[in-house]
């Protein structure tokens, strides 16, 4: 996060004092509400101020006062030290520090709310909570007999969306039903998916601890989001390879009494998959 950060400051640096070159001071105003792109040089120019724009509101950054921008922007051209307010790597340590204070609050908010949502979930008709967290709806038990265990590959048509209902993803989009190992996705899918069999249904509720954590997965899912996800088990492709008993749970274990350990590998933000 850091980086993306410290990439977007360098990037305004840039963006401003290339635009502050091509505007002196007596020309800027309203002339600028007018101005017309003239050649590739004003493109760019352009070009880094709306990607630096979209930077700054992707970070929340709401309010910004041009004023004291352009007063840096003069500052930092005048090639004199004394003229600067603060160094360059004091203003690091500011916008680290403005956009960490940024982050943390996004990502306690999102935790209240997801321990929230799950609290009064659980109370829901048909809603199960195991040990764990995972919260599951079995809308259709699927093929007793055909049930995954946490080494097989799975096929599944699958709708994720963050809990106020906005879809980050969903197997629709490509057209067919997505293949994976269930032993590679996020923990909330390696015990959910164990407890329908093929041509099965399931709603699962996944606490952020079993998703993608503090980390999120993009722009799509926000740190310590809980996350909801409806999966129909196509086909069950089964391994020969025993399960591993000591960090998974098979399929009949699945009870309120016990509960399959977190998967360790990372997640990519498209999908549930793990690298």
């Amino acid at each position: 996060m850091k980086k993306v950060l410290l990439a977007a400051i360098a990037l305004v640096g840039i963006s401003t004092i290339s635009y502050s070159a091509s505007f002196p001071s007596n020309q800027q105003g309203d002339s600028l509400k007018t101005m017309k792109l003239k050649n590739a040089s004003d493109s760019v120019c352009y070009a880094i101020g709306l990607t630096v724009g979209q930077s700054l509101r992707n970070f929340q950054v709401k309010t910004v006062d041009e004023r004291i921008v352009a007063k840096a922007i003069k500052d930092m051209l005048s090639n004199n030290p004394e003229n600067l307010q603060i160094n360059e790597r004091e203003a690091m340590g500011v916008v680290q520090a403005y956009f960490g204070k940024i982050q943390k609050e996004a990502m306690d908010n999102a935790l209240k709310q997801g321990e929230d949502f799950l609290a009064k979930n659980k109370q829901e008709a048909g809603v199960v909570e195991l040990p764990s967290g995972l919260q599951y709806k079995i809308v259709n038990p699927g093929d007793a007999k055909l049930m995954p265990k946490a080494t097989d590959t799975v096929v599944v048509h699958y709708t994720g969306s963050l809990i106020d209902g906005k879809v980050f993803d969903s197997s629709k989009n490509y057209g067919k039903p997505i293949t994976f190992p269930l032993n590679q996705v996020i923990p909330g899918w390696t015990e959910g998916v164990q407890l329908i069999g093929k041509g099965g249904t399931i709603m699962l509720y996944i606490p952020s601890k079993l998703a993608y954590g503090e980390r999120g997965a993009g722009n799509a899912i926000p740190g310590n989001s809980a996350l909801i996800f409806e999966i129909e088990l196509v086909d069950v492709k089964v391994s020969d390879a025993p399960a591993d008993k000591s960090k998974v749970v098979p399929a009949k274990a699945l009870t309120p009494a016990k509960s399959a350990a977190p998967a360790k590998k990372k997640a990519t933000a498209s999908n549930p998959k793990k690298k």
